[in-house]
């Protein structure tokens, strides 16, 4: 037998984000009693303009259901997550773009805040490996607070290959390093700059780190060597960022 796919994606505003999304698509929402009337009424009145079911079900049966015990009694359905192509993300690119690639990435934790930094600072995808990587499920969903519903998340067979697609497409790829590179304060991006982003365990595989044009690094205290993968991400989107008038 097969194993469902599906995906719940629960709490309000995941769920919100989720209804508004232009590129996943819910199959049906799910409300326990315990939704207070004002957002219930929001969330029937959205499914209803997407023509989704949408379910009333008591506490308890919500939770059995989603398998969750947060989330305020409200839930929505996905088949699977839409991950985008790689050829046809790259086509679809502004002359000035900006990506991570994660190598290493497995907590559901960290993908999600670095959904949430991507979307914050408009950065235009995220590029994730199939192999050693946290896919994107409901637990993403919910630490993206819903950016994984709009940022594009490419899943790739091979990190080192996408990187040297993104090369060709004119990206300049930078390694996030503690212990080299270039010190991020003052560093003036290309056009098209992407920031490949390893575990805090192993960081980022030889192979992925040779292709690299360059690297970038945080400074920071004296006896401090690294952060967070999804604290540097934060760091990273916001310092290369796109100003207003080239989102």
């Amino acid at each position: 037998m097969t194993r469902d796919p599906a995906i719940w994606v629960t709490g309000r505003h995941p769920v919100e984000e989720l209804l508004e999304s232009k590129t996943q698509g819910a199959r049906k929402v799910l409300l326990s009693a315990a939704v207070a009337t004002d957002v219930r009424a929001g969330i029937e009145r959205r499914a209803r303009e997407l023509s989704l079911p949408c379910l009333s079900c008591s506490k308890e049966e919500w939770e059995r259901r989603t398998g969750e015990r947060e989330g305020g009694g409200i839930a929505a359905e996905i088949a699977e997550f839409r991950y985008a192509d790689i050829e046809d993300w790259i086509a679809s690119l502004p002359e000035t773009s900006r990506a991570f690639l994660l190598d290493g990435v497995t907590d559901p934790q960290n993908l999600g805040a670095i959904l949430r930094s991507a979307r914050a600072f408009s950065f235009d995808g995220v590029v994730i490996p199939a192999d050693r990587s946290c896919p994107v499920t409901g637990a993403v969903f919910r630490a993206s607070a819903g950016a994984a519903a709009h940022v594009p998340v490419v899943q790739v067979k091979n990190l080192v290959r996408a990187i040297e697609r993104l090369q060709e497409s004119g990206f300049w790829v930078y390694a996030a390093e503690g212990k080299s590179g270039t010190d991020l304060p003052g560093f003036e991006p290309a056009k098209r700059t992407a920031v490949v982003l390893g575990s805090e365990e192993k960081g980022i595989r030889r192979l992925a780190l040779e292709k690299c044009d360059g690297a970038l690094r945080i400074g920071m205290a004296p006896g401090m060597d690294s952060l967070n993968v999804s604290v540097a991400a934060g760091i990273f989107a916001f310092s290369l960022g796109k100003s207003p008038e080239s989102r």
